[in-house]
């Protein structure tokens, strides 16, 4: 179980996630790609690349779908779905997870 100072909890073992003790509802998508982006918190994803984590390397189609699942991600977590602090979007690169986000 990881513990972040904003709240945030992911316990692998039970596949859960808490934000403030509260359980937040992830699919299996959303909760792979959310463990693939803190396993090494502020390291950049490309698309492709949480495709192929997600998805696998066989996976055919649109790697647009990761823009789908981060932004549910973020109304499930971020006080301000509209302006994150946690799943930040690297402009023309991918994404990356802030857990300690000043704010």
């Amino acid at each position: 179980m990881i513990s972040y100072n904003n709240g945030l909890t992911i316990d692998n073992i039970q596949h859960e996630v808490r934000l403030n003790n509260q359980v937040v509802p992830l699919t299996p998508t959303e909760f792979k790609i959310l463990g693939a982006l803190a396993k090494y918190p502020g390291r950049v994803y490309s698309r492709r690349q949480l495709v192929e984590i997600v998805q696998g390397y066989d996976f055919e189609g649109d790697d647009r779908v990761i823009d789908a699942h981060i932004k549910k991600i973020r109304q499930k977590i971020e006080l301000t779905p509209s302006d994150p602090h946690i799943f930040l979007t690297v402009y023309g690169v991918g994404y990356k997870f802030n857990p300690n986000p000043e704010l």
